[in-house]
């Protein structure tokens, strides 16, 4: 059975992820009205993702409308070989309606 109550969209924003002190770069691969899913770009060690956890993520449209989205972190897998790389999937905690519609 599928866990997704909204249709998730392909997205390819280019976003910073706000995460504690911590800020670094990333993907959003895809999005829906109720979560969205990240690819980071490398990381140095010392970030580690933990559920539960509350991110900012800042991304412009393809519109141009700047849109930051306050999300919790559901799950998180690091991305081998190397392992510097971290793909997140989060659940948007306070979506802004306005700008999603401009997706």
């Amino acid at each position: 059975m599928d866990r997704r109550y909204s249709e998730r969209i392909k997205a390819g924003f280019k976003t910073e992820i706000i995460y504690g002190d911590h800020a670094c770069t990333g993907i959003v691969e895809n999005i829906s009205a109720s979560g969205v899913n990240i690819l980071t770009d490398e990381l140095g060690s010392g970030i580690d993702f933990l559920p539960d956890e509350a991110v900012e993520l800042k991304f412009q449209s393809h519109t141009g409308v700047v849109v930051i989205l306050k999300c919790k972190i559901m799950w998180t897998t690091k991305i081998p070989p190397q392992n510097v790389r971290h793909r997140i999937g989060m659940e948007i905690t306070d979506l802004p309606w306005d700008s999603f519609n401009l997706l």
